[in-house]
C-alpha cells in the first residue's frame, strides 16, 4: 500500500472518529438540555423491590429479629462502609479508586439498632447466581470488603422455605436487646430512650 493510501484511510479514520466524539457531546447536550427544561426522563418505576425469594427470606427474617434491629433492603455497600483514608483533593485517585469497588454493589439486607441506627450487621441471600464466576469473584471481594470493616456479613443460602428459628439462632450474637442504653444521634442534641 502506498504512503498516499495510508495517509487517506488515516485522514479517514481522523474525521470518522471526530465525528463520533462530535455526536457524544451533541447527545450529551442535548439530553442535559431537555433535563433542564423539565420534559419527562426515561424512567418507570419497578414492578417490585425484592423478587418473590427475597421477599419470603425477608420475612423470616422479620419474624426472627423481631422488634431489635431495623431491616433495611437492598443497601448499596458505600451507604454501608466507606473509604478508610479522605480524599486530599477532587481528583484523587486513590480514594476514587476504592469507592468505585463499593458504590454500584448492593447487600440484600443490613440490620441496624432500632434507636440510632447503628449497623450490626449484613446479609446476603445466595441463590443459583452465587455459583457463576463472576459472581464468585464479586463475593470474596464483598466478603474481604465487610471484613476489614469490621461489620459481620452473613450469608444464607436461597431455598423455598425459611426457619425463623435458624435464623433467629446466626444472628442473635449481632441483635441488640431492648433494654440496652440511650443512643444519641451525632448530627443533633436529642437522645432516644
Amino acid at each position: 500500500m502506498s504512503q498516499s493510501c495510508i495517509n487517506e484511510v488515516m485522514s479517514l479514520v481522523g474525521v470518522v472518529v471526530v465525528g463520533l466524539l462530535a455526536l457524544g457531546v451533541i447527545g450529551a447536550v442535548l439530553t442535559k438540555l431537555s433535563v433542564r427544561r423539565g420534559r419527562s426522563l426515561p424512567y418507570v418505576v419497578q414492578t417490585s423491590l425484592n423478587t418473590p425469594a427475597e421477599q419470603a427470606f425477608l420475612g423470616a427474617v422479620q419474624r426472627a429479629v423481631g422488634s431489635t434491629s431495623l431491616i433495611a433492603c437492598k443497601v448499596r455497600i458505600a451507604d454501608v462502609l466507606q473509604v478508610r483514608f479522605r480524599k486530599r483533593h477532587g481528583r484523587d485517585q486513590r480514594w476514587w479508586r476504592y469507592f468505585r469497588l463499593i458504590s454500584a454493589k448492593h447487600v440484600d439486607l443490613v440490620l441496624c439498632e432500632p434507636r440510632g441506627g447503628r449497623i450490626l450487621a449484613a446479609i446476603e441471600l445466595d441463590d443459583r447466581s452465587h455459583r457463576r464466576g463472576d459472581r464468585k469473584r464479586r463475593d470474596r471481594f464483598v466478603d474481604r470488603a465487610f471484613a476489614s470493616a469490621g461489620v459481620p456479613l452473613l450469608r444464607f443460602a436461597a431455598s423455598g422455605r425459611y426457619d425463623a428459628r435458624e435464623i433467629h439462632e446466626r444472628l442473635a450474637p449481632y441483635l441488640t436487646t431492648p433494654e440496652e442504653g440511650s443512643v444519641t444521634c451525632p448530627n443533633s442534641r436529642s437522645t432516644t430512650r
